[in-house]
């Protein structure tokens, strides 16, 4: 008798890649939590030191998880962590806990799940992408914490044998950190996007993932054959012999072509008809620096600072962020970098700044309104990139630009920390397009800016009315759209001669390469082990005429 056919599953690929193999079913140990066991009143104090113990202990743990991802794979993981950090610090959530133990004579683990639980049913409720995540962030410390409570020192998660393909309703930041030394061929998820955690860390480490499958957990069985493809976002079930070769045959052609793109990207993308095109690499850390220049790329076409900052208490200074530049981009040898300021505000907030919640982040204070609304921010870190400016040659860029205002007012900062500083000249000044307001006005911003750089994914967003990361919305968020295409060939039509970039997602699909170069694009800026491929296409995309 012949097993079950096999079944096609349509989710999204948020790490590309293609991997197959035995599937190893993640559950959360603590998903159904024992009832609450009555305590008598002579066992309070006892059970708020068990809550002590355990937020001591895992905050000492929070502190070694940070100090592992940032040796694997950077700093802008590991922040996480330290936004835990400052969560578990906040004295009103001991005083919570400790209320639900001595008014309702519960236990230290029931009194916890009750009090995170109820804040995770608030923040999911919230319409708010970040809001949703930080939910995450709760439940993940809830099991740190209960884990610590039972005397459970491992995951269901460090127990897997490698070469498995992990399937789980979602991953939390303290279960990423365990992905790096357990060989994971592949990852499905039912829930999570491109800017989860786990993708983050899954595209640092090369996994193939899929996530958004419904109902993983129970269409999937312990053991049975997957195969997970990060490029389609497409899992296969119990392959047949028909897709078990078109894998293999796509798994050989990916490593030639892999290898040959990788040899070719050592030199500068040529068309056809001898137009040359930077292809140059978004990074956030020595690491990604690191890798940039292993895969080929021309130089930093944009610099993502926020990792110098979240999970901070208190802002780093002028020259600590000075000593920081210097050593991220010591290996960089003059090649063209190009530094944006701190982009925070929406789904990036930080501990120090007190900002308050709002109902729509991501049509708030964010970006450059957040730099303009915290002066001292702004002028610190151009102290510290202007500093940085007489010893390797670089440009400013301005995040989330609406109106031409916003530009001018940079500059008049840049000028008054350049005139503090005895500097005569000023490193060339640009401004992101990333809202429909901004590519719509080109000619006024470029009265104020010295180049451009069009951010896909936010101009997507904005001009989709979808967000990025929300799986609802998914459908709609297409930065290949008509009305997307249009705003960018506006702003490569209105920019005249000034310098144009394209730094978003949309920059790192080789399929658009040759539609963005025919609009005009001469500068893309890709994740760095993008940057062979995107060369590939450049030299393929035929002539431009």
């Amino acid at each position: 008798m012949s097993g079950p056919p096999h079944l096609v599953l349509e989710g999204r690929a948020t790490s590309p890649g293609l991997a197959r193999g035995p599937a190893f079913l993640h559950r959360n140990l603590f998903d159904a939590l024992s009832p609450p066991r009555p305590i008598g009143r002579n066992e309070v104090t006892g059970e708020k030191a068990n809550i002590e113990r355990a937020l001591e202990a895992v905050l000492a743990d929070l502190k070694v998880s940070a100090l592992r991802i940032e040796a694997q794979t950077g700093p802008k993981l590991a922040a996480i962590f330290g936004t835990h950090e400052t969560m578990l610090q906040d004295a009103g959530l001991k005083i919570e806990i400790f209320r639900q133990i001595e008014q309702n004579l519960i236990g230290a683990a029931q009194a916890l799940a009750k009090v995170f639980q109820g804040w995770q049913t608030k923040f999911r409720a919230r319409p708010e992408d970040w809001m949703r995540e930080r939910a995450d962030d709760l439940e993940d410390l809830e099991g740190r914490l209960l884990r610590e409570i039972a005397g459970v020192k491992t995951t269901v998660l460090e127990k897997m044998p490698p070469g498995r393909i992990l399937v789980a309703h979602r991953l939390l930041p303290s279960e990423t950190v365990a992905l790096p030394r357990l060989q994971v061929e592949g990852i499905i998820l039912e829930f999570g996007g491109v800017g989860s955690h786990a993708a983050l860390l899954a595209r640092a480490l090369g996994i193939p993932t899929v996530a958004q499958i419904s109902r993983a957990l129970d269409t999937i069985l312990e053991g049975e054959d997957v195969i997970v493809d990060g490029f389609k976002g497409e899992v296969i079930v119990r392959p047949d012999a028909r897709s078990v070769a078109d894998f293999q045959a796509r798994v050989i052609a990916a490593r030639r072509s892999g290898d040959a793109d990788r040899r070719a990207a050592r030199r500068i993308a040529v068309t056809e008809d001898g137009v040359e095109v930077s292809v140059m690499a978004n990074v956030g850390s020595l690491e990604d620096v690191t890798v940039a220049i292993k895969e080929g790329a021309d130089g930093v076409g944009l610099v993502r600072t926020e990792q110098l900052y979240l999970g901070k208490t208190t802002p780093p200074s002028a020259s600590e962020l000075l000593t920081e530049l210097r050593s991220m981009f010591k290996p960089l040898a003059g090649k063209p970098l190009t530094i944006r300021l701190l982009d925070l505000g929406a789904d990036k907030p930080v501990p120090f700044l007190n900002f308050p919640v709002e109902d729509d982040p991501f049509l708030g204070c964010r970006g450059v309104r957040l730099l303009l609304r915290y002066p001292d921010l702004l002028d610190t870190q151009l102290r510290a990139i202007l500093e940085f400016s007489r010893e390797f040659p670089l440009r400013i860029m301005v995040p989330m630009i609406t109106t031409a205002h916003d530009i001018s007012l940079v500059r008049q900062h840049a000028e008054s920390v350049a005139s503090d500083l005895g500097m005569t000249v000023l490193p060339p000044l640009g401004a992101m397009i990333e809202t429909p307001a901004s590519a719509l006005t080109v000619p006024e911003i470029l009265r104020h800016a010295d180049f451009l750089s069009i951010g896909t994914n936010d101009l997507t967003q904005y001009t989709m009315a979808a967000g990025r990361e929300n799986p609802l919305v998914g459908d709609y968020f297409m930065e290949n759209h008509p009305a997307v295409l249009r705003l960018l060939r506006i702003v490569f039509s209105e920019a005249g001669n000034s310098p144009v970039s394209i730094c978003g997602e949309l920059a790192g699909n080789p399929a658009m390469t040759a539609t963005l170069m025919k609009m005009g694009a001469r500068h893309l800026s890709v994740a760095p082990p993008l940057v062979p491929f995107v060369k590939t296409a450049v030299r393929k995309a035929g002539r431009l005429d």
